[in-house]
């Protein structure tokens, strides 16, 4: 009802008094006027209270009750050291000066919270209607003190205790009567704050300080902007840096809608605790929303930047005020891996063969996460010259099992290995000792992965390869490598492997077991590449069926056990010439003069044998191989650990070859030979004196052959004379 107050007599407005058509009765009139002036007192009554309600109550004396109220509620003293001030209109308003609530017994005389000032009023007017307009809510010098003792007792438990036990108002379940209030505050302002936390288990402490913090006026699914800055540091390990934050935030209470837009986060920070030492990092987003009735979240344009890496995110959530799963899409931004390692503090991990490696990089994925798992679709990654594209995932987040397919159009492996060392007359460079290569055991036993791996060319310690191909698989201690393939210098790798750690411990390692098949190969371009020598060249396939237990390659050369066989077609073994040792031995029979030595080299058209392997040594009963001029059978043995040669042969002498001395002697005999020595430097040692006596005893054979002929002959002539 209209009211206007005029040289101080209250009127009521002849509209508002009309009640319908036509005109009241001078009755009704009158008593709404009578009505319309009563209500005006009251109001000017009211008034006049609230600006004189302050003058009339000290809100001092009320300090020992409320100090008595905040004692039955937290067990804590409080402390008002500053005066309350209050007010009533137009604003209902609270200023209290210096407060300080004690700490928890033991933990010293440092109050557990303190604040200098409060400054709180509310609008009285609108609260007749139900609407709580709250002004600027001011606090300043707020200070928190939150510790932990070296027993692991904390100084906050016996509030939260008595908190949780307290009765809660309107707990009966029926509503509030009066229904909903609308609410807004025009803005909420925190200054010179601070928060501490000290643990004397860890001997750490942290402090948040100089805490700012403003809120723009709020008021429901209304903007609220949001601006705030704090200083930290910390010890053990030590930290310090600064934080700036702002953006703009909105809260729809009746439909439960939240929504962050436009914000940017800035930390600069640096210290033992931060990776690299120091960092400045960014944080922005366009918009997050969340609705609360539903449980769906949206993140829009989120991108952070830290280290030289610029990271974009863009995110979906469903049920995320419960277990909550999401989806998304990760992209980041060409960056240097390697001046990001090294900003990282990893400056070692780029020390590589090939300086330009980790010069760039860049990805992109989709993703799906839930609390089992996290599944990676449409990984789009590449790394300097390096494309790599498939899927990869965690399937398990209880027993970390991996799961990818991944493709690599090609990969230089060696590029990224560490430097090699330039060798010294004084100290030789070392080469890596493929002995001490092994998986370790704790690994092993907790590696639970199912994936597969393509790579178009590979370089892996010097050895090219196409068509790579690898199944892994591993659980529970037994890994698999199947299938393992490739098209190598000329020829086709196709290998199983197995490491069994089921039942492996200290005293007992692993079980290793592989199958392999390589056919056709080059041996020449393969050695030269993997152990820089040329010893040996032609056309090699090999099998194998081996296994043996051991940790490392050097324990496996000891214990391995199997079958091999091996065939080596249309090549050359350089470092020794079988020709040239049978020829100097023949001299020295003979008594003539040794020969011009020959080139270390010997050629042959076939070498091949199967092999028993028993422990770590090699058992070779059919070898065989063809030389010029030279068939060579016999058998031996091989020790895979230090690879020492015992072989034992006969080389059948068909034809005599140019050595620089008369061989047509030997001509058809068979040769012994020893061969000794290691893989590396091969010795072979003929035995003419067993030659001769070979020649000798064919003679005699011959000869015996001839007699029994002709004794036949004579005995069936003798026997149709008879006739």
């Amino acid at each position: 009802m209209p009211v206007w107050a005029r040289h101080g007599l209250i009127y009521v407005s002849a509209a508002a008094l009309a009640a319908g058509r036509g005109r009241q009765p001078k009755s009704m009139k009158k008593a709404l006027k009578i009505t319309g002036i009563v209500l005006g007192i009251l109001v000017l009554v009211v008034i006049m209270l609230a600006v004189a309600l302050p003058f009339l109550i000290n809100p001092n004396s009320f300090k020992d009750d409320i100090a008595r109220m905040v004692k039955q509620k937290t067990g804590r003293e409080l402390a008002i050291q500053g005066d309350i001030k209050l007010s009533v209109f137009p604003w209902l308003g609270l200023q209290v000066g210096p407060m300080e609530l004690s700490n928890a017994k033991g933990f010293g005389s440092v109050p557990f919270a303190s604040i200098n000032e409060t400054d709180v009023h509310v609008r009285f007017w609108p609260l007749l209607h139900r609407q709580v307009e709250v002004g600027e809510v001011k606090l300043d010098g707020l200070n928190l003190d939150l510790e932990k003792d070296a027993d692991g007792h904390d100084n906050w438990h016996d509030i939260s205790e008595r908190m949780a036990h307290a009765p809660a108002k309107g707990s009966g379940g029926e509503e509030e009567a009066g229904g909903n209030v609308d609410l807004s505050v025009a803005g909420v302002s925190v200054t010179d704050s601070q928060v501490r936390w000290t643990d004397a288990q860890k001997h750490q402490q942290y402090t948040i300080s100089d805490f700012s913090l403003e809120l723009g006026a709020f008021a429901s699914a209304k903007p609220l902007s949001v601006k705030s800055g704090f200083d930290f540091t910390g010890t053990n390990p030590a930290v310090q840096g600064h934080v700036d934050f702002s953006g703009t935030a909105t809260a729809d209470l009746e439909r439960r809608l939240y929504s962050a837009d436009d914000a940017k986060l800035e930390m600069q920070a640096k210290g033992d605790a931060v990776p690299g030492g120091q960092v400045d990092a960014i944080l922005r987003w366009q918009h997050v929303a969340l609705n609360a009735d539903q449980g769906t979240l949206a993140l829009n344009g989120m991108d952070a930047t830290a280290y030289g890496m610029h990271l974009l995110l863009e995110a979906q959530g469903r049920d995320v005020l419960k277990d909550g799963s999401y989806t998304g899409s990760v992209k980041l931004a060409q960056f240097s891996p390697r001046d990001a390692l090294k900003a990282l503090g990893h400056a070692t991990l780029v020390d590589t063969r090939d300086p330009k490696a980790f010069g760039s990089a860049l990805g992109s994925f989709t993703f799906v996460a839930t609390p089992a798992y996290l599944s990676l679709t449409g990984v789009d990654f590449t790394l300097d010259d390096t494309h790599l594209t498939g899927s990869a995932g965690i399937k398990d987040f209880k027993t970390q099992a991996l799961v990818f397919d991944l493709n690599v159009d090609k990969l230089d492996a060696d590029r990224y290995l560490p430097p090699q060392q330039l060798g010294t007359p004084d100290k030789p460079r070392e080469e890596v000792d493929i002995d001490k290569v092994g998986v370790p055991l704790r690994t092993l036993k907790a590696f639970d992965v199912d994936g597969h791996l393509h790579v178009g060319s590979i370089t892996l310690l010097n050895v090219r390869a196409t068509d790579f191909e690898m199944g892994l698989s591993a659980q529970d201690g037994l890994l698999h490598v199947k299938p393992l393939t490739a098209s190598l210098y000329g020829g086709s790798l196709d290998a199983d492997l197995q490491v069994d750690a089921r039942q492996a411990n200290e005293e007992h390692p692993p079980v290793v077991s592989e199958t392999l098949a390589l056919k056709n190969v080059q041996v020449t371009g393969l050695g030269q590449d993997l152990l820089k020598s040329d010893k040996l060249s032609g056309t090699v396939e090999l099998s194998s069926d081996l296994h043996g237990p051991g940790r490392l390659i050097g324990e496996l050369r000891h214990t391995v056990s199997g079958h091999l066989g091996f065939s080596i077609k249309n090549g050359a073994l350089e470092g020794v010439n079988v020709w040239d040792a049978i020829a100097r031995a023949y001299a020295r029979v003979k008594g003539q003069t040794a020969p011009p030595p020959a080139a270390p080299r010997t050629e042959f058209a076939d070498i091949h044998g199967s092999s028993t392997v028993t422990r770590g040594v090699m058992y070779n009963k059919d070898f065989s191989a063809s030389l010029p001029f030279l068939s060579l059978t016999g058998a031996g043995k091989l020790d895979l650990a230090d690879l020492t040669v015992d072989y034992g042969l006969k080389g059948r002498v068909t034809g005599s070859p140019k050595v620089g001395t008369d061989l047509s002697g030997l001509k058809g005999t068979t040769v012994p030979l020893h061969i000794g020595g290691t893989l590396g430097s091969l010795s072979v040692q003929p035995d003419l004196g067993g030659a001769a006596q070979q020649k000798l005893d064919d003679v005699k054979k011959k000869a015996q052959d001839q007699l029994k002929d002709k004794l036949k002959g004579v005995l069936d002539g003798s026997s149709s004379g008879g006739e």
